[in-house]
């Protein structure tokens, strides 16, 4: 007789490229795996397709360990797959947490296989759960998830953990990256796309005023638009900029930055935006999706999405006033500690799984 409950947790990608994966890692490792057993259902690439061979070994794998719950995060093909792979393992709950849906893509990728997801995989992900969830009151609210309503069982909000002491190695991390005490360093966390809105980024930029000292702008991330972002971004006077691709040290390179910018033209929960709020870093981010819902409480500035010269102007008074800037990150730091630490998406996913289990939800 099992003494845990048994739980899949499902995800794909590779590590430092996507937040539900992260999300995956922050609740393999923490306390409650003293109250459920977690089993791994991952994949590193995407599906461009039916895979045929990735749903058999998933199904082996699920009827093996029979679990209880079985957790899937993502819309697209990768949930799919992830869901269908449990209904043709007989599993009696499926959970399907919605991060984003290609609805809201505006560039790359081909039309027909958007409207392949949009009208295919993805309604066919959300019938085939037993449960629905969200990672925000936004996403909660969508037309699309209207008529699933009666499986909905809340949002779990995406956490991050709250650095202990932000500027404990501030000094030694901007050293390693070539950063000066007074240089002033903004940084971007995001997949390179132009969806992320590295093209109003790099307008904004360009419509800042001359700084009076050295003005960087950090990019961790990698993806489909790296050589017209990079393009785009290495035509800027007076702001230096540096392609750090995909990274595993973001904590620090936060920790040695100044301003967090955000211009993505979509978003549900952000685990970037939250990370930097985290480590107290004030934040200028578009007006979309779940930005609104954080940053209504403090710690930065929403800007229109799409409007570089609205960006250029939230980012300018930050950029040469220090005292501004902590007392805008201090206050998002707050904000996150409240609402956006781990231990409250712990709670909120513990609550969930719960009252899946027990018949309540």
């Amino acid at each position: 007789m099992r003494k845990r409950p048994v739980i899949v947790q499902h995800s794909a990608g590779t590590p430092g490229a996507n937040g539900p994966l992260t999300a995956v890692q922050r609740v393999l490792g923490s306390a409650l795996n003293e109250r459920y057993e977690f089993v791994r259902m991952h994949q590193v690439g995407g599906n461009g397709a039916l895979n045929v061979p990735l749903l058999r070994d998933w199904v082996r794998l699920l009827r093996r360990v029979r679990p209880d719950l079985v957790h899937v995060r993502g819309l697209q093909n990768e949930g799919f797959h992830g869901v269908l792979a449990a209904r043709l393992a007989g599993c009696p709950r499926i959970l399907v947490t919605v991060h984003g849906t290609v609805r809201d893509l505006r560039h790359g990728g081909r039309t027909w296989r958007k409207a392949l997801l949009a009208r295919g995989a993805e309604p066919a992900t959300l019938r085939m759960a037993s449960h629905v969830a969200t990672v925000c009151e936004y996403a909660a609210d969508r037309d699309f998830l209207r008529a699933h309503a009666d499986r909905f069982v809340g949002v779990i909000p995406n956490g991050v953990p709250l650095p202990a002491d932000v500027g404990a190695a501030r000094s030694s991390r901007r050293a390693v990256l070539g950063l000066a005490p007074d240089d002033v360093v903004m940084i971007a966390v995001a997949r390179l796309s132009w969806d992320k809105g590295f093209g109003v980024l790099a307008d904004a930029l360009r419509r800042l005023p001359p700084p009076a000292g050295r003005r960087v702008l950090l990019v961790a991330g990698d993806g489909p638009d790296r050589t017209g972002i990079a393009a785009a971004l290495a035509d800027v006077d007076g702001t230096e900029v540096q392609l750090l691709g995909n990274r595993l040290d973001v904590p620090d390179l936060l920790s040695a930055a100044d301003i967090f910018v955000f211009p993505t033209l979509h978003e549900n929960l952000s685990n970037a935006l939250l990370e930097a709020m985290a480590h107290a870093l004030p934040v200028v981010a578009s007006a979309v999706g779940g930005n609104v819902e954080v940053l209504r409480q403090g710690g930065g500035h929403l800007v229109a999405a799409g409007d570089p010269e609205a960006f250029a102007t939230a980012i300018e008074p930050l950029l040469v006033d220090a005292a501004e800037r902590r007392h805008v990150g201090e206050t998002g730091r707050k904000v996150v500690q409240d609402g956006y630490s781990l231990p409250v998406m712990l709670r909120s996913l513990d609550g969930v799984y719960r009252r899946i289990l027990e018949g309540t939800a």
